[in-house]
């Protein structure tokens, strides 16, 4: 089982986006595949799936109040979905430290979990890291955002954790943007995937679903499929 946080060292670079379709496409070629969402303080991972009303969430397993297996749901392609909770008072209770405990109770057959780790450092992003064997580096192609994801990096690292390269997301081409061999430079790092601004997303979160389902032959969703073929072909080296 490859357990992998995606992490950004900022917000707003579209990693909850990733994390849901990323999911998707793995679950589509065939592969058990959980996400879940580790973004306690800002939980979005639900919308792409129309479950922010589902009665648990991973915040009650965290709780001790119910069982992993409880909060998982399943979704398009058999994809299985562990929300987090939206309202204020679970948010408060909440103990993400508690994350790694609570993976162990993952069935041995899934093959892939991918955990949407929030932007910064926070205790959360931390928990997320330490609950995950690998880490996958999400950023936009600006000095800004590969800075911040620089030093998550290190963090990951520190932590045991580690990173198995870049994908740099929302990719418009505009002429302040970085190039990916400028940034495997600066990264030490592969670029994995680069995938464009895409107007499809927007309407795919608004129609409460995962870009891949609501337009598969959008210019994101094709980079998100190659991309979910890297990690399966680096999975059976």
């Amino acid at each position: 089982m490859r357990t992998i946080a995606l992490i950004s060292g900022k917000g707003g670079v579209g990693r909850t986006t990733l994390v849901a379709n990323l999911g998707l496409a793995l679950a589509e070629m065939g592969k058990n595949t959980i996400v879940m969402d580790s973004s306690f303080g800002t939980p979005d991972l639900a919308l792409h799936f129309k479950l922010e009303k589902s009665v648990y969430t991973l915040n009650d397993a965290l709780m001790g109040e119910t069982t992993l297996e409880n909060v998982i749901y399943t979704g398009p392609k058999g994809l299985r979905i562990a929300p987090a909770a939206v309202t204020l008072e679970q948010i408060r209770k909440t103990h993400p430290e508690r994350l790694s405990e609570a993976m162990k109770q993952i069935s041995e057959d899934t093959e892939f979990v991918l955990v949407d780790a929030p932007g910064g450092l926070r205790r959360e992003t931390v928990a997320a890291i330490r609950a995950a064997k690998e880490t996958l580096l999400i950023a936009t192609p600006d000095m800004i955002s590969i800075s911040d994801c620089m030093k998550t990096r290190l963090v990951a690292e520190f932590l045991g954790s580690s990173p198995i390269g870049v994908v740099l997301n929302r990719v418009s081409g505009e002429e302040f943007e970085l190039d990916k061999n400028e940034i495997k430079e600066i990264m030490n790092l592969h670029v994995l995937a680069e995938i464009p601004e895409d107007e499809m997303v927007g309407r795919a979160l608004k129609a409460g679903k995962p870009l891949l389902e609501f337009d598969p032959k959008s210019p994101a969703s094709r980079a998100i499929v190659s991309l979910a073929g890297k990690l399966i072909k680096s999975s059976t080296k």
